[in-house]
């Protein structure tokens, strides 16, 4: 059982990025909640609406009233996931922070595996999907499969990352490491889970990864061709510098 904190009444902070996420994210919310009410701990929910053109931000703030510490930011011009994650965990109040990609493919009961990393004297525990004790419930389809192989090979080759599974949507922060880290972090989509653990890195706090549940969200909005292009810029960036 975690335990809250006597001296933050904020224990875990879970943070949501959301895009065009009208269909979804009423069911997000269900399920974070269906989560978080059962605990003894005190907890709060940051939804970042990053520059949606539909009605996400709407429906996320008319649930305020229906769920206890839920917060619904937004900013006007889409910036892109990186972006939406730091504006949420900047703001975030916890002893413990969560972010969780929208589509929910990743339980929230997971989250504890994580925490008890954190109190173990990790400062950032990383879900992982390709650990022997992960289950995936409904995988990728086979090209983004082979595409998931291949870009693992150039993160360990070229940006010297050991972690078997840097994309995964679900990862845990201290909140002094997350907030240290995020600080740090420039790249606004979606090589920013790469530049998190690189800057995680450089100042020194410690990682691991845990194994997750795990199910395909099949409303991708990644594009093979440019989106391949624009991450290998942003891989430079975070290596080299601009």
């Amino acid at each position: 059982m975690i335990e809250n904190s006597q001296n933050d009444p904020v224990l875990l902070s879970i943070v949501i990025p959301a895009y065009n996420e009208e269909k979804k994210i009423c069911e997000d919310l269900s399920q974070v909640y269906n989560f978080l009410n059962r605990q003894s701990y005190g907890y709060e929910v940051l939804m970042v609406d990053d520059g949606s053109k539909d009605k996400t931000y709407e429906i996320g703030k008319s649930l305020e009233s229906k769920y206890k510490n839920l917060r619904c930011i937004r900013y006007e011009k889409n910036r892109g996931k990186g972006y939406a994650v730091k504006t949420g965990i900047l703001q975030a109040k916890g002893e413990y922070i969560l972010f969780s990609d929208a589509g929910t493919c990743v339980p929230y009961q997971e989250v504890e595996r994580g925490l008890h990393l954190l109190q173990d004297g990790y400062d950032v525990a990383i879900g992982s999907r390709i650990l022997p004790e992960s289950k995936i419930i409904l995988k990728q389809p086979l090209y983004r499969q082979l595409g998931s192989k291949g870009f693992n090979f150039i993160i360990r080759w070229f940006m010297g990352i050991r972690m078997r599974d840097t994309q995964c949507g679900f990862k845990v922060f201290k909140r002094e490491a997350a907030h240290q880290i995020f600080s740090k972090n420039r790249i606004d989509r979606m090589m920013f889970d790469i530049e998190t653990i690189f800057n995680a890195t450089k100042l020194g706090f410690k990682m691991k990864e845990f194994p997750v549940t795990w199910k395909n969200d099949p409303d991708t909005r990644f594009n093979p061709f440019w989106g391949s292009i624009v991450n290998l810029k942003e891989l430079f960036i975070i290596k080299f510098g601009k």
